[in-house]
């Protein structure tokens, strides 16, 4: 058997402990361990107030000069809030909505994803479950030079907005973020929403 295929065996064999990992932590109030420290979930507000979502609070705009570097395309996300190292990256776009079926939406990106990088293995989408809107995600590995790293993307849509996102991680640490980013992505709002809960303090990101 090639080592790669294990991999993906091994792989195989984390999703289906996933759900569980899902049940046991609470992003609001709960300090999760990844990679050896504990870290809290915040919640962020995303293009003046169209969205909120809960991410990592030690999370933070990747510097420019950082961000031509891992994104060479002129098309990089206006908003990437990454980890300490950069090695675990949030991106977002705002798109215009043309009312479009999701699942279509989705299953373009992948063509695209596969276009450029027909090497990649796609694992699976899924819906999200997330209260008072219509979601998607689908899940990827790629490669690099000297590794292999993960992928979601995912669409959000409110109001006649609509949310492109996508997250990415060494594959070494797929089983340790997946559970929380699919967490993250079940309870993204509408930011006017959070608005009404008193004290909570967004961290605002805007373009």
């Amino acid at each position: 058997m090639k080592k790669g295929e294990y991999v993906d065996e091994k792989i195989i064999l984390l999703r289906r402990n996933c759900q569980k990992r899902i049940r046991d932590y609470d992003l609001l109030t709960d300090e999760i361990p990844v990679r050896g420290k504990k870290i809290r979930f915040h919640w962020f507000s995303l293009f003046d107030g169209a969205f909120r979502m809960l991410l990592p609070g030690n999370f933070e705009q990747m510097p420019e000069q950082i961000a031509k570097v891992r994104y060479i395309s002129s098309y990089r996300p206006p908003v990437i809030l990454s980890g300490p190292t950069y090695e675990e990256n949030f991106g977002f776009h705002l798109l215009e909505d043309g009312n479009d079926e999701l699942g279509g939406l989705i299953r373009k990106m992948q063509d695209t994803v596969l276009r450029h990088a027909p090497e990649t293995i796609v694992y699976g989408e899924d819906v999200i479950a997330s209260e008072g809107m219509e979601g998607r995600w689908f899940e990827y590995k790629n490669f690099t030079v000297d590794d292999e790293t993960y992928n979601i993307q995912f669409l959000v849509r409110s109001d006649n907005r609509l949310l492109a996102g996508t997250f990415n991680c060494r594959m070494a640490y797929y089983d340790e973020w997946r559970p929380l980013v699919l967490k993250s992505l079940e309870q993204i709002e509408r930011a006017d929403k959070g608005e009404k809960n008193e004290g909570r303090k967004d961290t605002h990101i805007t373009f």
